[in-house]
């Protein structure tokens, strides 16, 4: 039997969903694919270098003991004797990964075989983490590599790069898009509330994925798509060409975490020529990072959850006493930062992430930041503490989950240490490689940096200890007091406010246009509510109302 080779040349872009009003609002296909485009760069975002558990059962009409490799003239290889009696079904247990591209925005697929009908095939040794820790240049070669070596495990070694559960997602690509013909179809509440088909059948090239020797090979189907916030929860994919037609359906589930929809399970429907077929489920799970190590879970000692509508990832930062202010020693320390020790009593969340333009245009419907360019995933900024009140009572006003609102001066400095006592979450000193601000006033006699004389995409950097970024730099963050004195005394200290009254609202965090001083932890700034600015931005946070 002859299986080609089909070479996968989507990817996943776009960003979280804009808002166009209320979920009650007339759904057309214009705002489904513009919300799904803008969704899928933020599934990017959040599932590059993610390495899933894939369960992979394959079942054949008839024995499959042979294959012909990728190429004309390849010999045919017979399989082994074991092989032979298991020729009609195979369970696969596997490591399931995409990864960025170094030169484009594509996610590739990467299956690494761990068990075959229960046997394990090699001593893994975290070999996922040591190939694309810091990937090279070469990451296609990789592929194809850790994809030949795999499909050998396959029934009749069949290789299939349309086995990707994600696959399907690269139709909704912006840039992808104006390839396809769409309709839309009704509201599927079978697959959930809010949830529309769509259509779709490529129509011009080159083809999103590469059939025999090359050659274009265009692709049709159906998408599910939910109209609020552009997430896709189903996927129906199919191709056909002489020797075969394959028809790939994959199942998504929101993960509470990330708040993107992963895949659940993946459905394909191989049907050669002369009748025989193949058909596989594989089921995901056991989702995490390798920033560190393949075995590194995804979920954090701190509950992570996501607003629905905004997509805001928001992390439960845990209640504890910490010493707030600076000591006298601390080099570029102000006298308005008198060490006191603080309470506070209770859990909150606080934005992982800066609000993001993105977040700000979905909510508000507008995009006031100075750096529109930067790009979606970018901080918004250039508004005021006034305009911050509106963003909350919005969002406030489609949730019954949390109180949205913003920190207290006292909860922001408790965040950004993250139980650290230093100048900065990252010891006694700040690069421009764990933050954006003006490297080239570097804090005390440290080296000078880089200044990017811009903001940069949220997350850009590590994390603090805690799981939440930017803390240090790339926008002012408004926090909810006025600014004053301290106030002494115990009573006073236990989940602190600022004065009742004042003229200008406390900032804090620094910003891409101060130098490093200005992201100390310690360090408060002021501007009056009506203030905006290039550098001024927010975070928010919230409290449990369920």
């Amino acid at each position: 039997m002859r299986v080609w080779l089909f070479a996968l040349m989507a990817a996943c872009a776009g960003s979280v969903m804009a808002v166009y009003g209320q979920q009650a609002e007339r759904v057309t296909l214009e705002i489904l694919l513009e919300r799904s485009g803008w969704y899928l760069e933020s599934f990017t975002d959040e599932f590059e270098n993610v390495v899933a558990e894939e369960l992979y059962m394959q079942d054949a009409s008839v024995p499959l003991l042979a294959f012909q490799p990728v190429g004309r003239g390849a010999p045919t290889v017979q399989a082994s004797v074991a092989d032979s009696i298991r020729a009609r079904h195979r369970d696969l247990r596997s490591d399931f990964l995409l990864a960025k591209s170094p030169d484009t925005s594509a996610l590739l697929p990467f299956r690494d075989v761990l068990e075959v009908d229960g046997q394990p095939v090699r001593d893994r040794q975290a070999r996922l983490a040591t190939l694309f820790l810091g990937p090279s240049r070469d990451i296609m070669a990789q592929a194809e590599r850790i994809g030949n070596e795999g499909a050998r495990y396959n029934l009749g070694n069949m290789r299939s790069t349309l086995g990707n559960p994600v696959l399907a997602l690269g139709v909704l690509q912006k840039d992808y898009q104006p390839r396809f013909q769409f309709s839309i179809g009704k509201e599927d509440k079978a697959v959930g509330p809010g949830v529309w088909s769509v259509d779709f059948k490529e129509v011009k090239m080159p083809s999103m994925i590469r059939g025999e020797a090359g050659a274009d090979l265009f692709s049709h189907g159906r998408v599910w798509i939910d109209s609020l916030n552009g997430r896709v929860m189903k996927t129906e994919l199919q191709v056909e060409q002489p020797a075969i037609r394959a028809v790939v359906t994959t199942t998504f589930r929101v993960d509470e975490h990330s708040g993107i929809a992963v895949p659940i399970e993946m459905r394909e429907r191989y049907t050669f020529g002369n009748g025989n077929r193949v058909n596989t489920v594989a089921t995901y799970g056991r989702f995490r990072r390798f920033d560190v190590s393949a075995n590194q879970e995804l979920s954090s000692p701190l509950s992570i959850v996501t607003d629905e509508w905004s997509g805001m990832t928001l992390v439960e930062i845990p209640g504890g006493r910490f010493t707030m202010g600076s000591a006298t020693s601390e080099v570029g320390r102000n006298d308005d930062e008198a060490l006191h020790d603080v309470e506070i009593s209770r859990a909150f969340f606080m934005g992982r992430n800066e609000v993001t333009q993105q977040e700000w245009k979905t909510v508000m419907g507008t995009t006031p930041s100075h750096f529109v360019t930067c790009g979606t995933r970018c901080p918004v900024e250039n508004i005021s503490y006034f305009e911050v009140q509106q963003f909350l009572t919005k969002l406030n006003s489609r949730t019954k989950l949390r109180r949205y609102r913003l920190p207290t001066e006292a909860e922001w400095e408790y965040a950004c240490r993250a139980r650290t006592t230093g100048p900065f979450s990252t010891g006694e000193n700040l690069t421009t490689a764990e933050a954006n601000y003006n490297g080239t006033q570097p804090y005390n006699t440290f080296p000078a940096g880089e200044w990017r004389q811009k903001t940069v995409p949220v997350g850009t950097y590590g994390l603090n200890p805690w799981g939440l970024a930017d803390m240090h730099g790339n926008v002012w963050e408004w926090t909810a007091d006025w600014y004053g004195p301290y106030a002494d005394g115990r009573g006073s200290n236990i989940d602190p406010h600022g004065p009742g009254a004042g003229e200008k609202r406390v900032i804090r965090g620094g910003s891409w246009f101060f130098d490093a001083n200005s992201a100390r932890c310690a360090l408060r700034y002021t501007h009056a509510p009506q203030d905006k600015g290039f550098s001024l931005g927010f975070r928010v946070a919230a409290d449990r109302l369920q």
